[in-house]
């Protein structure tokens, strides 16, 4: 069963979001960028790119539970923690919100 990112809305509840088509990223770079940063917050690394890859960079499985949680408290967007391991990169990470945000 495949996962992918949900919308939680205000009143605590939640749809299913289309299964992503295959293209082109439609990922801002502003929103992979402040992805980068959050990541460069939770793992004690500044200057991390928007194509730098979670686990080179350090990252854990506690570090990521953190990074997902600001991810549903920022942007409304709940991630499941194997598609935020399978992205492994912020840009990656900013496709899956944007698809996220789509299904509203």
């Amino acid at each position: 069963m495949e996962s992918s990112p949900q919308m939680v809305h205000e009143r605590g509840g939640q749809e299913e979001t289309p299964q992503p088509q295959a293209g082109p990223s439609g990922a801002s770079a502003a929103l992979a960028q402040e992805i980068a940063e959050l990541w460069g917050e939770h793992l004690g690394s500044p200057g991390v790119g928007p194509e730098d890859d979670f686990f080179a960079l350090g990252g854990n499985s506690l570090a990521g539970i953190k990074i997902i949680e600001r991810v549903l408290l920022d942007h409304g967007v709940r991630l499941s923690v194997r598609d935020f391991y399978l992205a492994g990169t912020p840009a990656k990470v900013a496709e899956l919100i944007e698809q996220g945000r789509a299904g509203t």
